[in-house]
């Protein structure tokens, strides 16, 4: 019947899918087979699922859909407890341990947990009795596994199925994981949603461990601390975690809190608290090295752009994305483009118009790169940083790179440039006309982009005045609270959380 209707697919633009443009944007239907005609998809909506994601590991995340009552629970129990059993009984047939099938699944598949990992987070006695209340044949010696891993004095131990023993996990001489140092108590100081933790040699990492590693209030205060302690008892900093992702940048939610209760004049300040931390790491007197994966988004870019170094795995995702929800980089970033720019130009005596409109097209077109080499090319990371292949060296490449920055460290000196601009401000604001004239931006666009503009060319001074950074980072911070003000900003943050995708307005 399909065939009959015309309903060929993506050729004659209907198929078991059709999309349809509607007045809130492109709706996707599927045809429903029983009723003969095209019915609005509607995402699921699971218990199970809604609170596996209030837990804060992967594990946990696990165990709590499994453990669901509802159909994606039985679901995922069903196919996960298949897989499991199936990878037991392939040792030693296609490995001779655990370990192996656990890595091929993770490096290989880009599971963030292997097989037997997954046993352990459900719990093999549990998984064990469930599987038999199934009826489902349990392989023999399953059941005697206490667990695959433990770890005991800062080492993990996998258990062995061919000698019943745990042997020792084997790890490379620069891999640093920071669940095993905490475990053997290198926890320096810690609190909700961060940790200074001793990874050795005097060097402290400064370790994220919010939901998403989005930046709190209670992380910049463990900045603070970080940069005082490594002051007075180590050699630096390396700013790195081990989570899902660096750092999707600041907790949208609570700013959206905020704007709600109109809290602007605490609003303001926590933009400055921000700011201050950025300006601790850049002008700490040790050497801080950030070490950058996967999302590095917002403020987790403002970090590492005001580190001395940038140490990034291959798979980095850079970017500074606010304009995308309305607002512009406060943490300092749209500062630390604007002063990057303007001494690139009087160091090297060149135009600082073209420096200027390319990071502005940065911050403006929301630009991420596509893995840390294209982050060079969009400026965030220069010849001085290095990229890491393998992601359980990051750290220890990071840790190396602070020990050598620390053998020679001058401490940087708050910068003093010449201002691009208000002439070079207008330069970009007659390009953004252009644009919302020929509608490739919007109105709303073209207002926040002349705020980016008069922020990143330092204000409105004449080209060639003198601006320290604090001055820059003042008027970075009220265009931020302004921009808050607009209701087509709060439009956006609350698109943006509904929907997780930006709204064009």
């Amino acid at each position: 019947n399909m065939v009959t209707n015309n309903q060929l697919g993506n050729k004659t633009k209907q198929g078991f899918y059709k999309k349809e443009k509607t007045a809130e944007g492109t709706q996707i239907l599927y045809w429903d087979y029983e009723a003969g005609e095209y019915k609005p998809s509607q995402k699921p909506k699971f218990e199970s699922i809604k609170f596996a994601k209030m837990a804060k590991s992967t594990g946990e995340q696990l165990k709590a859909v499994v453990n669901g009552q509802d159909k994606a629970a039985e679901f995922a129990w069903r196919s996960l407890r298949d897989t499991l059993l199936y990878s037991y009984k392939r040792i030693p047939e296609i490995a001779e341990d655990v370990i192996n099938v656990d890595n091929a699944m993770k490096w290989g598949f880009n599971w963030e947990l292997g097989p037997f990992e997954m046993f352990d987070a459900i719990g093999i006695d549990d998984f064990v009795q469930r599987a038999k209340n199934d009826q489902v044949d349990v392989p023999e010696g399953l059941d005697q596994v206490p667990a695959f891993y433990k770890v005991e004095n800062g080492v993990r131990s996998y258990f062995d199925l061919k000698s019943k023993e745990y042997k020792k996990v084997p790890v490379k001489e620069d891999e640093i994981e920071l669940s095993l140092i905490k475990s053997s108590k290198g926890v320096v100081e810690s609190c909700d949603n961060a940790s200074i933790v001793d990874i050795g040699d005097g060097v402290m990492c400064l370790e994220f461990h919010s939901p998403q590693n989005s930046i709190s209030d209670d992380m910049l205060d463990m900045v603070f601390t970080c940069v005082q302690r490594a002051e007075k008892e180590g050699a630096g900093i390396v700013l790195g975690n081990q989570g899902e992702r660096f750092s999707v940048g600041a907790n949208l939610f609570m700013l959206a809190v905020a704007i709600s209760e109109n809290k602007f004049d605490e609003l303001e300040a926590s933009v400055k608290k921000f700011q201050d931390a950025s300006m601790a790491l850049k002008y700490a007197h040790v050497p801080v090295v950030a070490a950058p994966y996967q999302m590095a988004l917002g403020g987790g870019c403002e970090f590492c752009l005001h580190s001395d170094a940038i140490n990034a795995h291959v798979e980095t995702y850079m970017g500074l994305v606010e304009m995308g929800v309305g607002v512009l980089p406060a943490g300092g970033g749209t500062k630390e483009l604007c002063v990057r720019a303007a001494q690139m130009a009087e160091r090297f005596g060149l135009d600082v118009q073209p420096l200027i409109f390319k990071y502005f097209e940065n911050i403006a077109m929301a630009k991420v790169s596509m893995g840390a080499d294209e982050a060079f090319g969009l400026g965030y990371m220069n010849q001085a940083d290095a990229v890491t292949m393998d992601i359980g060296s990051l750290l220890g490449d990071a840790k190396q790179k602070v020990l050598c920055l620390a053998k020679n460290y001058r401490p940087r000196k708050p910068a003093v440039v010449k201002a691009p601009g208000r002439s070079v401000a207008a330069s970009v604001k007659s390009q953004l006309w252009n644009m919302k004239e020929g509608s490739f931006i919007t109105e709303y666009e073209y207002e926040m982009g002349g705020v980016v503009a008069d922020v990143i060319t330092g204000g409105d001074v004449d080209a060639g005045t003198l601006v320290t950074e604090q001055y820059i980072l003042d008027i970075e911070r009220a265009a931020f609270v302004q921009l808050c003000r607009n209701q087509k900003t709060v439009d956006r943050i609350n698109h943006m959380l509904k929907t997780n995708k930006p709204l064009r307005n």
